[in-house]
C-alpha cells in the first residue's frame, strides 16, 4: 500500500505540476498588454500622456518660442481637420467617448464654438518603445486630444477645452 501512494502521489504531483504550467500559459495570453509587451525591435515601457502648447502663450518667453521654432502649426491643425472632415479619421468627444461626425464638427467650428486660430494645446498618448538593435527610443502615438484657448470676458486666458481625440492605435 505504501508503494501504491508513493506512485499516486508522484503522478498527481506531475499533472498539478503540468496544470499549473497550463494555468500560467493562459493567464499569460488573457492577461496581454500590448502597451507593456515585448515588440520585435525591443521593449516597450508602457505608455506616457502628456501635454504640449503648439502657441507660445507668452511671447516674452524666448524658451517656448525656441522650442516653437520649426512647427508649422497651421498646416498641422489644417491637416487633422482636412482628414477628419474627408473621413479619414472619426473623432470622439474627449469627455464622453463618443463619436463626432465631421458634420458636426463643422458646425461647432462654423458656429463659433472654437476657432483654429484658438487650438492652442495637443496632448498626446504614446507607447514608449526600447530598440535594442539599435540602441534608441522610438515612440508610437496611440491618440492626440487637441484643445483650444478660452478666454474670459475681459480677454484673460481661463484655459484650455479640449474640442475632440483622435485614436490612431488601440491600447
Amino acid at each position: 500500500m505504501t508503494r501504491l501512494k508513493g506512485i499516486d502521489s508522484r503522478s498527481t504531483g506531475i499533472n498539478l505540476r503540468n496544470a499549473v504550467i497550463i494555468g500560467f500559459v493562459l493567464c499569460d495570453g488573457a492577461c496581454h498588454d500590448p502597451v507593456k509587451d515585448v515588440y520585435p525591435g525591443g521593449k516597450s515601457f508602457g505608455k506616457i500622456i502628456y501635454d504640449t502648447f503648439i502657441i507660445n502663450r507668452d511671447t516674452t518667453d524666448s524658451w517656448e518660442t525656441e522650442c516653437l521654432a520649426s512647427l508649422n502649426r497651421k498646416a498641422l491643425i489644417d491637416q487633422i481637420f482636412d482628414d477628419v472632415y474627408k473621413g479619414r479619421i472619426t473623432p470622439t468627444d474627449y469627455f464622453t467617448g463618443e463619436k463626432i461626425s465631421p458634420a458636426q464638427l463643422k458646425k461647432m467650428e462654423t458656429e463659433g464654438e472654437f476657432s483654429r486660430k484658438n487650438i492652442s494645446k495637443i496632448r498626446f498618448e504614446e507607447q514608449w518603445l526600447w530598440d535594442k538593435e539599435k540602441a534608441e527610443m522610438q515612440k508610437r502615438v496611440l491618440s492626440i486630444a487637441i484643445a483650444y484657448e478660452v478666454y474670459d470676458l475681459s480677454g484673460k486666458s481661463r484655459g484650455q477645452k479640449p474640442i475632440l481625440k483622435l485614436v490612431f492605435r488601440k491600447y
